[in-house]
């Protein structure tokens, strides 16, 4: 919202009010002042609104940029302490898959994810894995509403991501996802214990800092984390 061109517009407003008024009143020249005042509100009303979707698209390219900047930095991290020729990528399934759990011809684009494979370089072998789910598609799909995207991985989709992971064989992990809500962190990281790891996170919390400290002992090597919230 600009107030320089919300101003405007109320001084167009005022304008089209006071002509209109002395019109009324007989003035010659109060219908012209009327129309000038009207289009001079709707001149601010447009850059109002004009200003206001650039700004938004302006956000959305930061955001999109921080994303990226986030995840590279997790590739750069497990590239040092790893030094991987093959890693696998826990990533939002919406990106690979439609509402009803159908492959996409095209995965969508992610910042994450190229982020990562910036950060590794191109001589790293990247692997997308993601929960896997199927929704039965009535016959008349293209005349109902879908259902929900994919939001929330439970314990169980993980455990499915994680034995996923373990067939594929890779030198480590990174998880630009999320992990299970109702899982401690530790009790999720037990899960891929054996390798490194770097991740995503949406707070630096107590059960982080026990990760980092932990080593790979109990679970898996945490690298490095980044924090999801563009806090710049």
């Amino acid at each position: 919202m600009d107030f320089k061109w919300i101003a405007v517009m109320v001084v167009g407003i005022v304008l089209a009010l006071f002509g209109m008024n002395k019109q009324k009143q007989g003035a010659a020249w109060g219908q012209a002042l009327a129309v000038v005042g009207a289009l001079i509100a709707v001149a601010g009303a447009i850059m109002n609104m004009t200003n206001f979707f650039q700004a938004g698209s302006q956000g959305m390219a930061r955001e999109k940029r921080y994303m990226y900047v986030q995840t590279k930095f997790l590739g750069e991290a497990l590239k040092s302490a790893a030094s991987p020729s093959k890693v696998c990528v826990i990533i939002d399934p919406n990106n690979f898959v439609d509402e009803w759990g159908d492959e996409l011809a095209q995965p969508r684009q992610s910042d994450w994810l190229d982020g990562v494979k910036a950060g590794l370089g191109s001589s790293v072998e990247v692997i997308p894995v993601y929960p896997e789910f199927h929704i039965k598609k009535p016959a008349n799909a293209d005349q109902v509403m879908p259902p929900m995207p994919y939001t929330m991985m439970g314990m169980r989709d993980y455990k499915k991501v994680c034995e996923k992971i373990k067939k594929i064989k890779p030198d480590a992990v990174v998880n630009v996802y999320q992990f299970p809500m109702e899982a401690p962190l530790p009790l999720a990281l037990a899960e891929l214990k054996g390798y490194k790891i770097a991740f995503l996170n949406t707070s630096a919390d107590r059960e982080l800092r026990a990760a980092f400290q932990d080593g790979g002992a109990k679970g898996a090597e945490v690298v490095a984390s980044a924090l999801t919230k563009n806090q710049l």
